[in-house]
C-alpha cells in the first residue's frame, strides 16, 4: 500500500523531477490511455467521521487495460472544505458536473505496466482537510498524466456527522417487493420449469430470500401470493406443459428447491410486516381502462386469503403497490372499493404543487368513490441505488448514506419520513443490500421505521393531482390483448353459470394473464393465453347438445328429439334451450321445456313438437343458454325437411269417397234396372202345361 506524508513527498518529487522527454512522449498518447485505464474505490472508512480527529482512509487500484505500459501518472485526491448545499447541487456532481475542490493530495504512479494494476490509499482527518460541520462533502478520485490531462476519474461523496451538530433524524422505511412472473397457465398446467431456476440460491427470487433472511429495522415486504402458490404446487409434485404447443403433458415430482424455498420465506417473514399484492400481480390500470373492473376485486380478495394461507400469518391487500408506482383515479377507485387503504407510488406521481426547497415528506393522501386514501411516495434517487451497477456497489451505497444525510440538512418545516423501494422484480446482491440497511440503521441521522407508521404530517406538502401522461398509459398491457382476455373471461364466466361452480375455476388462471409481468412483452404470454383457451374450451365442450344432422317430419305434426349431455363428472348443469326455425312459414317450433337440469356426467333428451305448413327444407337452430338466455357456445344447426303428406292425404280421402258414392249409386241404379227387365218378361210368357202322371212315388 501507498500510504503516510514522507512516502507521498518521495514520490511526488520523483514525479516532478522526471524527464522531460518522458512528459512529452506521453503527451500523444492521452487519449488511447483515456479508455485504457481504470480507476475504481474500493474502501471508504467509516461511514461518517464523528470527530475532527477521527481517522478516514479511501483506498482502491488504479488498472492499466490496455497493451502498452504507462509511467508517469499521477492519483489525485480533490475535495472540498465546504459541504453541497442541496440534492440538486449533488446531483449535478454526480452527473459530471464542475469539480468541487479547494483542495488536494496527489500519489505519483511512476510505472503501470500494461494489463497491471497497482492500489493506492488516501488517510486524513476531517480537521486535516477542512471538514467542520455537519454535512455531505464531494470527493474526487482522479488519475492524471504529466501534462495534467486527466486519464480516469471516480466521483463519490463523504458525510461529516460531529457529535452536537447532527440535526432531527429522517424516518427511513424499506419497501421491498417479492414478485416475478406466473409460471402456470391455467390451475394444473406449468408452461416452463424457470421457476425452479429463479428460486435456487443464485437464481434472482434465491438472492431475495437471502435478503430477506437477514433481518433489518423498517423493512416491509410485498408479496405476490401468486409466486407463492406456484412454489407449493411445484414442491408438491406438478404437470409441465411439453411438445412444440405445449398439447402434450409430462408429471414430475415434487420439487425440493421449491419446498426449501418456500419454507425458509416462511420462517424470514415470521416477525416482519408483510403485505400481499393482489393475485399475480395483476396490471390493474390495465384491467379498469379494459373494463374488467371486477377482476381488481377478485385478485385482492384471492390475494389475500393465498398470502395469509402460504405464509402462515395474517396478509392482507389493504396496502397495494402498483405497477411502475403510477396510476390513475379510475384505477385508485378500482382498488379503493377492494378494500385498499394505502397506495405506494413514486415520487413523481405526485409531485409538489410549487417547487420545494427541500425533500418533500413522503406521505399525502387522496380522496377516492370509496374513501380517503394514504399515499405513500417512494424517493425515486433511493430507490434507485439498492441496484447499482456491477462493480460500483461501494461508491453506491457512499451515495445512498449522503442523499440521506443530505436530506435530514435541508432546511424543512419538521422532521420527514422517505420511503425507499427498488424496481418491482430486482435481482439484488444480498451482501450489498443488508450491509446497506444496516448502515442506515447505524448513522445518527436515520431512523428505521415501519412503513405503517408513516403518516401524513405537518412536514407534508401540498401536492398536485395524480400525473398520469399517455405514455404511462401506453406501457400499460395492450388493448388488443386485454380485449383477448376479456373474451376468455366471458367464455369462463359462463361455464361457472351454468353449473352454478362457486370455485370459478378459472379465475387465477384469468389474473395471470394480466399480470403485471407482461407488461412491454405479451408475446411472452402467447402459451400461457393458448393453454388457458384450450382449458376453458375443454370445459365449455363438456356441456352440449346432440341434434344428429337431418330430420324428416312425414306429417303436418311430429317431434324433433335432441339430448342434451353434461360430460362434467363433478358438476350439475342447468341450461336453458332456445330452438329458432329460419322459416316459420314452413316449420314452426312448439312449446317444450326449458330450462332443463342434467346430472353429471348425465345426458337428458327433450321431444321438441314441430308443425309444418308445407313442404321443403328448414334449418333450425339449437342454442343453449344460461338461466337468463346469455348464448352459451356456438348453436348447432339442424336440418328439418317436412314433406307436405298432410294437406295431400286430405284430397286423396276426400277424393276416395266420392268415387265410392258414385260406384254405390251405380250398383244401386243397375240392380233396379235388371229387376225391372226380369218382371216385364215374366208377364208376356204363356202358363206351363199340367202333367198327366208321375214315375214314381209323388
Amino acid at each position: 500500500m501507498i500510504r503516510g506524508a514522507a512516502l507521498i513527498c518521495l514520490l511526488t518529487a520523483a514525479f516532478l523531477f522526471a524527464p522531460a522527454a518522458a512528459s512529452g512522449a506521453l503527451g500523444p498518447a492521452a487519449t488511447a490511455a483515456r479508455q485504457d485505464v481504470r480507476i475504481a474505490v474500493e474502501k471508504i472508512t467509516p461511514d461518517a467521521p464523528s470527530a475532527p480527529d477521527t481517522p478516514i482512509t479511501i483506498g482502491g487500484e488504479v488498472a492499466n487495460t490496455g497493451a502498452a505500459p504507462l509511467q508517469w501518472m499521477q492519483i489525485r485526491l480533490r475535495f472540498s472544505r465546504q459541504p453541497f448545499a442541496g440534492r440538486d447541487q449533488m446531483q449535478s456532481f454526480a452527473a459530471g458536473g464542475q469539480i468541487l475542490d479547494t483542495s488536494r493530495r496527489a500519489v505519483p504512479v511512476a510505472q503501470l505496466p500494461a494489463s497491471s494494476s497497482v492500489p493506492w490509499e488516501f488517510a486524513f482527518t476531517p480537521a486535516e482537510i477542512g471538514m467542520y460541520r455537519f454535512g455531505v462533502y464531494p470527493v474526487t478520485i482522479e488519475l492524471i498524466d504529466s501534462a495534467q490531462r486527466q486519464l480516469a476519474a471516480q466521483r463519490t461523496f463523504l458525510v461529516y456527522a460531529p457529535k452536537g451538530q447532527v440535526p432531527s433524524r429522517t424516518k427511513i422505511s424499506w419497501a421491498l417487493p417479492l414478485v416475478d412472473q406466473p409460471h402456470r397457465a391455467d390451475d394444473g398446467v406449468f408452461v416452463d420449469e424457470e421457476l425452479r431456476r429463479t428460486l435456487a440460491d443464485e437464481g434472482r427470487l434465491g438472492r431475495v430470500l437471502k435478503v430477506a433472511e437477514s433481518p433489518a429495522k423498517g423493512v416491509s415486504w410485498f408479496v405476490d401470493p401468486g409466486v407463492l402458490d406456484d412454489a407449493e404446487v411445484m414442491s408438491r409434485g406438478y404437470t409441465l406443459a411439453t411438445g412444440d404447443d405445449g398439447g402434450e403433458r409430462a408429471t414430475k415430482a415434487g420439487d425440493q428447491v421449491a419446498a426449501g424455498w418456500l419454507a425458509r420465506l416462511r420462517t424470514a417473514l415470521t416477525e416482519v410486516p408483510v403485505n400481499a399484492t393482489p393475485y399475480a400481480d395483476p396490471d390493474v390500470a390495465a384491467l379498469v381502462h379494459s373494463g374488467l373492473d371486477g377482476a381488481t376485486g377478485a385478485a385482492l380478495a384471492k390475494g389475500a386469503v393465498a398470502a395469509t394461507q402460504l405464509v402462515g400469518k395474517d396478509v392482507t391487500t389493504s396496502v397495494n403497490w402498483p405497477v411502475g408506482g403510477l396510476l390513475d383515479h379510475d384505477a385508485l377507485d378500482a382498488l379503493a372499493v377492494g378494500g385498499v387503504r394505502t397506495v405506494l407510488l413514486g415520487a413523481a406521481a405526485l409531485p409538489p404543487a410549487t417547487p420545494a426547497s427541500f425533500t418533500p415528506d413522503a406521505a399525502a393522501s387522496l380522496e377516492t368513490v370509496a374513501h380517503k386514501v394514504r399515499v405513500l411516495l417512494a424517493d425515486q434517487v433511493l430507490s434507485d441505488l439498492l441496484t447499482p451497477a456491477e462493480g460500483t456497489g461501494l461508491l453506491a451505497r457512499q451515495r445512498f448514506l449522503a442523499e440521506t444525510a443530505m436530506i435530514s440538512a435541508e432546511t424543512a418545516p419538521a422532521a420527514r419520513s422517505v420511503v425507499v423501494a427498488p424496481p418491482r422484480r430486482w435481482n439484488p446482491d444480498p451482501a450489498y443490500v443488508t450491509g446497506l440497511m444496516r448502515a442506515a440503521s447505524a448513522v445518527p441521522w436515520l431512523k428505521p421505521v415501519s412503513l405503517g407508521s408513516i403518516k401524513p404530517s405537518g412536514a407534508s406538502v401540498p401536492r398536485t393531482d395524480l400525473t398520469y401522461t399517455d405514455k404511462d398509459r401506453a406501457a400499460e398491457l395492450a388493448r388488443p390483448y386485454m380485449a383477448g382476455v376479456g373474451k376468455l373471461s366471458d367464455r369462463a364466466a359462463l361455464t361457472a353459470t351454468v353449473t352454478g361452480d362457486r370455485r370459478r375455476p378459472f379465475d387465477t388462471a384469468l389474473l395471470r394473464l394480466t399480470s403485471s409481468a407482461w407488461r412491454g412483452r405479451t408475446g411472452s404470454a402467447v402459451p400461457y393465453v393458448e393453454q388457458v383457451d384450450r382449458a376453458i374450451a375443454r370445459r365449455t365442450d363438456a356441456i352440449s347438445v346432440t341434434t344428429g344432422e337431418q330430420r324428416t317430419l312425414a306429417g303436418k305434426n311430429g317431434i324433433v328429439p335432441i339430448t342434451i349431455r353434461n360430460d362434467l363428472s363433478d358438476q350439475e348443469a342447468t341450461v336453458g334451450v332456445k330452438i329458432t326455425s329460419a322459416d316459420r312459414r314452413l316449420l314452426t317450433i312448439g312449446a317444450y321445456e326449458s330450462p332443463v337440469t342434467v346430472g353429471p356426467g348425465g345426458t337428458r333428451q327433450l321431444d321438441i313438437p314441430m308443425e309444418a305448413g308445407g313442404g321443403g327444407q328448414v334449418v333450425v337452430k339449437v342454442q343453449l343458454t344460461t338461466a337468463d338466455g346469455t348464448p352459451y357456445d356456438e348453436p348447432v344447426e339442424l336440418k328439418v325437411t317436412t314433406t307436405g303428406y298432410g294437406a295431400i292425404a286430405l284430397v286423396i280421402v276426400g277424393g276416395g269417397f266420392a268415387v265410392l258414392l258414385a260406384a254405390i249409386a251405380l250398383r244401386v241404379l243397375r240392380r233396379r234396372s235388371r229387376r225391372i227387365v226380369a218382371n216385364r218378361r215374366a208377364a208376356q210368357a204363356p202358363p206351363p202345361a199340367v202333367a198327366a202322371h208321375r214315375e214314381g212315388q209323388s
